[in-house]
């Protein structure tokens, strides 16, 4: 029984669609390998193929002259309700990535997809054993590293990891047990994790986070570009979540214990956002992108998954592929990630308990996304009690904010101070906000 078409099974109705084949031959090469039947049609029914003298040694042929590194797949006949059907066999290689008419292909789910320049470049250094942050900056000397970065990292290494280096271990040495020196030169990862200023080698080596109004991208609410190195990134990025969603307290149990609950669960975003800033593709010029709409927040980075890998692959346990190895390795050290392929696991079981969608995700050209979603878009108390959409937004501000004051709000909303005054006042006589101070000293905070 022939399987339907997927990550590793392609349908060809015919010989003639000779260019086709060749191209997925190279997908399948430079992904896990697969099976391509020629004679079977998109829908799984048999159509059958006539063999003639020198077809399948002419197939193969064309296959070995028209791909670099040379393919030879195993090309056999079988019978499926008395028809002919040619199978080709392609083998994973060991050197990526396979060309076929010149162009790189790689298999993901049932397409084959074009890789990019930067794709290329990756999977060259991966098969070879080397991440492209291992690379060396030979523009770049210790003047260009934080001496107080690097301590500060030792110190949290040997706290939550019992590393054993001093954190007052000299600089370069300390670099160097890091394996962050190579060759005498300092490495793109010394730079992106303690560089005084990473983006002046790296000026892509950035988190875009943006609030918008509403569902889509056509108003912005807040902005903010996050450059400095990435431990510098993954928190100023948090910081911006907590700024631009809500979140209420309640005091539970007998012990009267204050409970946070926010829209999104924050440890599950910190994960997307740790496992963007350290898996993309730092050779790529886009930037990592956090976007905050009324019902969803999405973290997107560039470069898709690691070859071989699909989106449904990630909800199952699976080998972990660090695309830059050294950053990996030093977030493992700061219990930023696990290295276990098991980020994507505790994201979907931290959504689970927070009684919130399971995330999306989506593996593109050049990219990877995450996406969380409310089950019910906005505050659901305001939606209960008929608010206007600028009076909920006032309440996610002050919520996510803390206290306010009427002036930070109407520069914050792009709205006259005595508009945001009045609907302040409102938001406080039905008992959605606690007034503090009088006159300039006025503010408003969330009630508990």
């Amino acid at each position: 029984m022939i399987a339907e078409e997927g990550q590793t099974v392609e349908h060809k109705q015919s010989l003639g669609e000779r260019r086709e084949i060749v191209e997925t031959c190279a997908a399948f090469a430079t992904a896990q390998g697969g099976r391509i039947y020629i004679g079977v049609r998109d829908n799984g029914q048999i159509a059958g193929v006539q063999i003639g003298k020198g077809t399948l040694e002419g197939l193969a042929n064309d296959i070995a002259q028209t791909t670099m590194p040379k393919l030879v797949p195993t090309i056999q006949t079988i019978q499926e309700s008395g028809q002919t059907v040619v199978v080709v066999e392609v083998s994973e290689n060991p050197v990526k990535p396979v060309t076929a008419n010149g162009r790189a292909y790689r298999r993901s789910g049932r397409t084959n997809q074009v890789l990019s320049a930067s794709e290329i470049a990756e999977l060259y250094l991966a098969t070879r054993g080397v991440t492209w942050d291992e690379s060396a900056r030979a523009d770049a000397t210790l003047a260009d590293i934080d001496p107080e970065k690097v301590r500060k990292f030792l110190s949290r290494a040997q706290s939550e990891r019992q590393w054993e280096i001093d954190a007052q271990t000299p600089l370069e040495q300390a670099l160097r047990q890091l394996n962050l020196v190579k060759n005498g030169q300092l490495t793109i990862a010394a730079l992106l994790l303690f560089g005084k200023n990473p983006q002046r080698f790296m000026l892509q080596a950035r988190v875009r986070c943006a609030r918008f109004k509403g569902d889509n991208e056509v108003e912005f609410l807040d902005l903010k570009v996050i450059e400095g190195d990435l431990v510098q990134q993954v928190e100023e990025a948090m910081a911006f979540v907590r700024r631009n969603t809500s979140m209420t307290a309640k005091i539970e149990g007998g012990a009267l214990e204050r409970k946070e609950h926010w829209e999104y669960p924050l440890d599950a975003v910190r994960e997307s956002i740790t496992n963007a800033v350290c898996h993309r593709d730092y050779a790529d010029s886009g930037n990592v992108l956090v976007k905050i709409f009324d019902g969803r927040l999405e973290v997107l980075n560039p470069g898709g998954l690691p070859t071989g890998l699909t989106v449904d692959d990630l909800r199952n346990p699976h080998e972990s592929r660090p695309r830059n190895k050294l950053v990996a390795d030093a977030f493992f050290l700061i219990k930023y990630i696990e290295q276990f392929g098991t980020g994507i696991g505790r994201m979907i079981e931290e959504c689970r308990r927070a009684g919130v969608p399971e995330p999306e995700f989506e593996s593109r050209a050049g990219g990877f996304r995450i996406a969380f979603r409310l089950t019910m878009p906005g505050n659901r108390h305001a939606v209960e009690m008929g608010l206007t959409e600028r009076q909920s937004l006032l309440l996610q501000k002050s919520a996510a904010i803390g206290q306010v004051t009427p002036a930070e709000l109407a520069k914050l909303l792009g709205v006259p101070k005595r508009t945001v005054q009045r609907d302040l006042q409102y938001l406080t006589n039905k008992g959605f906000l606690i007034r503090r101070g009088n006159g300039k000293n006025t503010s408003y905070g969330r009630a508990t």
